[in-house]
């Protein structure tokens, strides 16, 4: 298991750009929407890159649907590898039901209502698409989202580079040394993002490095959890509930979903689980905390909100319980007992990798914006370059496809597209192309 806090001196080098366009082409950005305004939704998908994929899975009201994906194509309309998924629709429901994971349905034979289930759906999306090696998730509900760029590009460094072994936060900061890229992605990897401040619109205290009300009840519980299972000492975990991180796909396939405000809680939960039940297996379980520079502003939330957020959490203990070393256990009842809390026992979902999806989930074409782009294979266009060539296709989807810059040159092509590919300028003048100093 390998368990680090990563805080780097800088974002973005020029070495870390070749890595920054493999990366994006090949990860899906999850966007959990509910009831935020259209407006706030497209701040945040502004910020998202072009040239990766982009799955929206929103649980707005039904008949709000067609005018959210009208206002998608229209102000995004560079954005072609778009998705929208409802939380309600049926198909998806009649995938879970197939499959059968019931216990996801409600009453109304529909998805449940909840954050889990929403990023359940996002994750089947992204596995049924078959060219993705990443999937980060990112929620809506961020009203500067600028800050999604330092995200980005810190889990590009972060999932592009080999890791050194790290197990203290003092052994982890500034960052991890050395870099080295990495040619392989490891199976087990999540990152997530701690947070600099969470300011409140009104009162701009910037403030860093403080807890939010869930995670400060949450948090110290796996502190003790790494010390009874890994023996690690003075490695705090701050990011128990962070909603923005990323994965790996096979991260996203092999680990568990659970329901509502409880999935970050028991994903890391599953996440050290497995590490326990493979430390004598091939493969490596990694963990990674990067700690942000840019504050987070996003809705605040009231205590009673809070607390239901913070029982689903330790309520996912609950589903470890026999595996749980008895420090963890005290600290859990005696938080139950000094805060006055429920018990709640969330909804725990397969993972994916254990359903027939090859038999019943429905065809990701369904769910794309923009059907041009939607019939463009990764895996198909990186065997065949040359046929794409022929093919009424936009550039930017060539640049997708990851398509020989040198067969590109032996067609058709606006000079400012050449720039835009990184073109061997030397290789450019052969081909009678005019490039503007």
């Amino acid at each position: 298991m390998n368990i680090q806090t990563v805080q780097f001196p800088h974002i973005l080098e020029t070495r870390d750009l070749a890595a920054l366009n493999d990366f994006l082409s090949h990860t899906a950005f999850v966007i959990s929407h509910k009831n935020e305004s259209i407006e706030t939704l497209l701040r945040v998908l502004w910020y998202i890159p072009v040239n990766s994929t982009i799955i929206v899975v929103t649980n707005c009201q039904e008949n709000a649907r067609e005018e959210l994906a009208d206002a998608l194509k229209t102000r995004l309309a560079d954005h072609r590898q778009t998705y929208l998924v409802h939380q309600k629709d049926s198909d998806i429901a009649h995938t879970f039901k197939m499959a059968g994971v019931l216990q996801i349905l409600g009453k109304d034979g529909k998805v449940r209502n909840g954050k889990g289930e929403g990023m359940y759906i996002g994750a089947l999306a992204a596995h049924q698409l078959g060219y993705l090696r990443w999937l980060i998730f990112y929620d809506a509900d961020n009203f500067v989202p600028s800050a999604l760029l330092e995200y980005t590009f810190a889990m590009c460094r972060l999932f592009t580079t080999a890791p050194q072994p790290m197990h203290s936060r003092e052994n982890a900061t500034p960052g991890v040394q050395p870099l080295t890229y990495r040619q392989d992605t490891p199976g087990l990897h999540n990152v997530r993002i701690c947070w600099s401040s969470k300011p409140d619109m009104k009162n701009l205290n910037l403030e860093t490095r403080v807890l939010g009300r869930t995670s400060k009840v949450v948090s110290p519980l796996f502190d003790d959890l790494l010390e009874g299972w890994f023996g690690l000492q003075n490695h705090p975990i701050s990011s128990s509930n962070a909603g923005e991180q990323g994965m790996t796909v096979r991260a996203a396939a092999t680990l568990r979903f659970s329901s509502g405000f409880s999935v970050e809680t028991f994903q890391l939960l599953d996440l050290l689980f497995h590490a326990i039940q493979e430390q004598d297996q091939p493969g490596e379980v990694i963990f990674q905390q990067y700690l942000s520079k840019s504050p987070h502003f996003h809705e605040k939330k009231g205590e009673r909100h809070i607390k239901k957020m913070i029982e689903e959490s330790l309520g996912c203990f609950f589903h470890f319980e026999a595996a749980l070393p008895e420090k963890v256990k005290a600290r859990l009842q005696q938080t139950y007992d000094e805060l006055q809390l429920e018990r709640v026992k969330p909804v725990v979902y397969p993972p994916l990798q254990t359903l027939p999806l090859e038999q019943f989930a429905p065809a990701m074409e369904t769910y794309a914006l923009f059907q041009d782009a939607a019939h463009l294979s990764l895996p198909d266009a990186e065997a065949n370059p040359s046929d794409l060539m022929t093919a009424n296709i936009p550039y930017r989807q060539l640049l997708l496809a990851e398509v020989n810059h040198q067969n590109a040159l032996k067609f058709d092509v606006n000079p400012s597209d050449l720039l835009l590919a990184d073109v061997n300028r030397q290789d450019a003048l052969a081909s009678d192309v005019m490039i503007a100093d």
